[in-house]
């Protein structure tokens, strides 16, 4: 049971809300149902022990404290709610070839194969919170006394592996590299498949497992519109943060609205090869331009800024857009660590899910070892253990265990679009 809630801002549509680190899931999951019912609350993300809440409007600083918070604190305890998910039974093959720890864990656990397979059986696991790659599932239930430490390094770990890390077992969901313990392998499609408060229960067997075929297949690109790096995109999905896939959208909000259109496509560097007849409008920082295909046509090149769309019609005609990239204000925090400007050059290292940057000065802090994850939105920086910043985009993983010292504000956030390798950039809090 907790007692009280820490609130800090997380940029100008955010509050982080931390409660204690040993709530039970279903306090925390509680407190959650809580905050979705209040209007205005675009999403809710739960992280280990906190509240990640994203609102549709500019937050006021006066709302966590006296509302919010209020709400939180009054859910804790409530009886659970009917209609919660049923327990869902996940088959888990033992056999030596999927569990390359198991050995290991029964000599340290004292316990026989038989002993290990009828009490894993009685288990009831628990989903607390969705981090990593593909909503990997964080399980509570797991007992304190088969606790097994995390592997020194990290090794590929194959989609359905069951694994622990400490007290901690979860599912991968996906082919990927990984430091947990792993004692079994499931078949299941398990990508994107589990909301927090879901119950799971194991079957073991002894039995080779063969991957199911994979359920959330890519679209196919377009007929005749074709470039290396291009993207289909709709507005953000809120709903999705719920299963652990990001809300998504386009990278540039603003530019995208002007190239119009149901059906639209982003593309970064390079614009789009057009073979298929037919009007279309594209959007760059250059200004809105409508094209009419009647044979093949190049876009060519982005020169304006790094990202580019393309919708299928006829939009309104806008001039070239503002190209201030180089200053990008902020608000410090939702861990404020003193930080009031961030001057960094970009690097390589760029895509929908986020941009790296090496700060010019180096940012002498020393992150805490057990910081618990929490919840992210796009615009969210992190710096990470080897001194660099990450600044968050449309894709990003809703969860994170790295300080985030900085939130963009939302009306910077199409700035991130247009950062290039090589250029640099200034991160600087505004009053809150």
């Amino acid at each position: 049971m907790t007692s009280d809630v820490n609130i800090a801002p997380a940029g100008d549509h955010a509050f982080l809300i931390e409660l204690d680190r040993d709530i039970s899931a279903a306090d925390l999951h509680a407190a959650a149902r809580s905050v979705r019912a209040r209007e205005g609350v675009l999403a809710c993300i739960v992280g280990h022990s906190s509240l990640y809440v994203v609102f549709s409007e500019p937050s006021e600083p006066s709302e966590p404290s006296s509302v919010l918070g209020a709400s939180v604190l009054g859910s804790i305890g409530e009886p659970r709610q009917p209609g919660n998910p049923a327990t869902r039974t996940i088959r888990v093959s033992l056999r030596d070839e999927y569990a390359p720890e198991l050995r290991d864990f029964l000599a340290r656990t004292d316990m026989t194969r038989d002993e290990f397979l009828a009490r894993i059986r009685a288990l009831r696991l628990v989903v607390r919170y969705l981090g990593f790659r593909g909503g990997f599932a964080y399980l509570d239930g797991w007992p304190p006394e088969w606790a097994m430490p995390r592997r020194p390094t990290s090794r590929p770990v194959a989609l359905g592996s069951f694994a622990i890390a400490g007290a901690v077992a979860g599912f991968y969901p996906l082919d990927s590299p990984g430091g947990w313990n792993v004692l079994g392998r499931t078949g299941e499609d398990l990508e994107n498949r589990f909301v927090p408060g879901d119950e799971i229960a194991i079957e073991p067997v002894d039995e080779l497992m063969v991957p199911a075929p994979r359920s959330a297949a890519q679209r196919e690109p377009p007929a005749g519109i074709d470039a290396p790096f291009m993207t289909r995109v709709r507005a953000p999905d809120w709903s999705n943060l719920e299963r652990g896939l990001p809300a998504g959208g386009p990278f540039d909000l603003d530019l995208a609205a002007a190239a119009g259109g149901e059906e639209q496509f982003e593309f970064a560097q390079v614009g789009p090869r057009i073979t298929r007849p037919g009007t279309y409008t594209w959007a760059d920082l250059g200004g809105v331009r409508v094209i009419e295909v009647r044979e093949e046509t190049h876009i060519g090149r982005i020169t304006r800024g790094l990202r580019g769309y393309l919708s299928i019609g006829k939009a309104q005609i806008r001039g070239p857009r503002p190209e201030a990239r180089g200053l990008i204000q902020t608000m410090c925090g939702p861990h404020d660590i003193g930080l009031a400007e961030i001057e960094c050059e970009v690097t390589t290292a760029i895509d929908r899910v986020g941009i790296r940057m090496r700060p010019l000065t180096k940012i002498d802090v020393r992150p805490p070892a057990d910081l618990p994850s929490i919840g992210m939105q796009f615009g969210t920086l992190q710096l990470h253990p080897d001194g660099s910043i990450v600044a968050m985009g449309p894709d990003h993983p809703v969860t994170g265990g790295y300080l985030q010292p900085m939130t963009v504000l939302w009306a910077e956030r199409w700035k991130l679009a247009h950062l290039a390798p090589g250029e640099r950039v200034r991160f600087v809090c505004t009053s809150q």
